[in-house]
């Protein structure tokens, strides 16, 4: 086409009103019409006055007109082209899910590439000397087949640009109060991004924005092999034309302070988006802090022949990039000076909640909050980046009691909703064990206690989580952390108590079964002491003669919560007390094997407070229900184990009329 026959140059002003030449732009803007529409934007004075009400238009021709929309942050009116940006998130944010489902079902990710293959060539001397009146940038030429219009653009792409948009825009506003357009910005921003969290793209451009805001300088990390990466690389604002209806007057420092607080706050929610957004399979739960601190403090307990969760995320491609993208989201939180102590602090204070009815943009940086989980996970990735990484980082002094307890208090509310604990989002509960596995390490642990009303609240949350939470590797981590909770109480009757209380009032049974495994420890622990008395300490001569579980008769008060009847049990009932039944036969066969009658005789005193006549007829009925169980399923369910017990105990057996083995 004739340039001068082109409707969007022979239209330009002052042959028309600028209304009336962007309905003649809108009428006729298509992909071919690209080029010449990159060399109108060079002029300021064309992209000031249409640019804002352009991006809409040319957000459906992405990834064509990347570069258009790029122009149009660079030199059009900053504040109303960040508004329009805005409004476009919003709108993403509360885009059609079937789309949604329909771009993962076909692949987002090949769906680009085979765009850009098809739609992206080499620019012709032509076809840049006819986009404009003189020289005009060069742009790609575009081959379409006009017939059949391109895919419209996945969501992904859009929010890349658009972010990518707004990286450009914000520097170049020059206000009293920047705050308000970022503000303004940002919830839109973080709507849009979480319904996003599926894909990597996002994060990708979202950090890149925050590294924008902060000024922050250092070089990026090596680019992913993704076919987006054509859309996501940020141009920055080089070249970018000043802001039209610039203020002269300096920044306040309490504006801002304040502008800080706002990012610093939308770091804290990306993070808290990204971790709640990560896959939790049956050995990995998203970051795995939990199980890889504890698998690498005790290294002799991993699995032969199966790489530890440390392993897996040194060779794991996916896990290894999640471990990239905390270190870059803690590298933010340095550079906007959100150090490990206000995390901390964030954590114990209590939380600051926005009025509902509040639609007044914040004027200080104490009216803006941080995300809780946010905190939690920035201040359990410093923390592995030290354990696991070896990092040069200080940490914040952390204790059980009060600075743990107050956190989980403040996540799990077992005040109020002490059935739902448990329940919470599995990447939450793998950072609350985590910072508890860390704390528990520091030399001290245990030494100062509370009250027990707070003890055992806080027991009783690390129990509920080892009861409740569906990833069996966290129930696992929140037993053993548990265990280590109770051991550490240095009073034994008060020990003795919560294990009595657990068997006879607790209703989950996984936590009856670890009572009994708490009654074994005790058990050996006391008998430990026992035997060292005559070389021992003052100190260890006290403890042993203060625990109830040094007295063989601590087993005739426990013997009748314990040794429940299996016979009086349904097949589903039996097949719950599993596990509970497997701690009670490890403990029975430990009481065989400690000796009989007048030597240590715990074994002799269960039947003082059974229901049986003797506590060899209780092992009898195991055997028989485990039996009539089997004749019952066809599935053998694990009872195999209990077998194995059952024989090793008849081996150890006792007989009460001779008291000898």
């Amino acid at each position: 086409m004739d340039a001068n026959e082109n409707p969007l140059l022979k239209a330009l002003p002052p042959a028309v009103d600028w209304l009336s030449y962007l309905t003649i732009l809108e009428y006729n803007l298509a992909p071919k019409q690209l080029p010449v529409l990159h060399g109108l934007l060079q002029d300021t004075t064309f992209t000031a006055n249409v640019g804002w009400d352009l991006v809409h238009l040319l957000l459906p021709l992405l990834p064509e007109s990347r570069t258009c929309l790029q122009d149009i942050a660079r030199l059009g009116n900053p504040r109303e082209v960040v508004l329009k940006v805005t409004e476009l998130l919003e709108a993403l944010a509360t885009a059609d899910e079937v789309r949604d489902a329909a771009e993962e079902a076909e692949g987002n990710s090949s769906e680009l590439e085979q765009s850009t293959k098809t739609h992206a060539a080499v620019p012709s001397d032509e076809s840049t000397s006819s986009s404009h009146g003189h020289d005009a940038p060069s742009v790609p030429s575009i081959h379409m087949d006009q017939d059949q219009p391109p895919k419209p653009p996945s969501r992904v792409s859009q929010f890349c640009v658009l972010v990518d948009m707004l990286a450009v825009l914000h520097p170049r506003i020059k206000t009293k109060h920047p705050s308000r357009f970022l503000s303004t910005s940002l919830q839109p921003l973080l709507s849009a991004y979480a319904s996003l969290l599926t894909y990597d793209e996002p994060i990708d451009a979202v950090l890149d924005f925050i590294k924008t805001l902060a000024g922050t300088k250092r070089p990026k990390l090596p680019p992913r092999k993704s076919s987006m990466q054509v859309l996501i690389q940020p141009q920055g604002s080089s070249g970018a034309a000043p802001d039209p209806e610039a203020n002269e007057e300096p920044v306040a420092p309490e504006e801002n302070n304040l502008q800080q607080r706002l990012i610093q706050s939308f770091l804290t929610f990306v993070v808290e988006g990204y971790l709640s957004s990560l896959p939790a399979g049956d050995d990995i739960v998203a970051m795995c802090w939990s199980t890889r601190l504890r698998q690498q403090s005790h290294p002799e307990k991993k699995v032969p022949g199966k790489d530890s969760a440390c392993e897996a995320f040194e060779k794991d491609e996916r896990l290894h990039r999640q471990d990239s993208i905390l270190g870059q989201m803690l590298a933010l939180a340095r550079d906007l000076n959100l150090v490990p102590e206000e995390l901390a602090t964030t954590l114990v204070e209590p939380e600051y909640l926005i009025p509902d009815d509040s639609d007044d943009l914040p004027s200080s940086a104490s009216e803006v909050p941080l995300s809780r989980p946010g905190c939690l996970y920035l201040l359990c990735a410093t923390i592995a980046a030290k354990v696991f990484f070896h990092a040069p980082t200080t940490i914040p002094h952390l204790s059980t009691f009060p600075i743990y307890s107050t956190i989980l208090r403040g996540f799990l509310s077992p005040e109020q909703f002490t059935g739902s604990i448990g329940t919470e989002s599995l990447p939450l509960i793998d950072s609350l064990l985590f910072l508890e596995s860390y704390i528990s390490e520091i030399p001290g642990f245990g030494k100062k206690l509370p009250d027990d009303k707070i003890f055992n609240s806080h027991l009783q949350c690390l129990s509920l989580l080892s009861a409740n939470t569906p990833s069996r590797t966290l129930r696992y981590n929140a037993h053993v952390l548990a265990t280590r909770v109770f051991h550490a109480h240095p009073s034994g009757d008060r020990r003795f108590s919560i294990i009595k209380d657990n068997l006879e009032f607790c209703p989950y049974e996984n936590l009856k079964a670890s009572a009994t495994g708490w009654l074994k420890d005790e058990i050996v622990n006391a008998r430990r002491l026992e035997h060292s008395i005559s070389h021992s300490t003052p100190r260890t001569e006290t403890e042993a003669k203060t625990t109830p579980f040094g007295e063989a008769n601590c087993m005739s008060i426990m013997a009748r919560h314990v040794f429940l009847r299996p016979t009086d049990m349904t097949d589903d009932a039996f097949l719950a007390h599993q596990n509970y039944y497997l701690a009670v036969l490890n403990l029975y066969y430990l009481l065989l094997t400690m000796g009989g009658r007048g030597e240590y005789p715990y074994i002799d005193t269960i039947d003082d407070g059974l229901d049986y006549p003797s506590n060899h007829d209780w092992l009898t009925d195991m055997e028989h229900r485990i039996k009539k169980f089997r004749e019952e399923n066809e599935e053998e369910a694990g009872m195999g184990l209990m077998e194995g017990l059952i024989a090793m105990c008849h081996e150890k057996f006792i007989p009460h009329n001779d008291g000898c083995q």
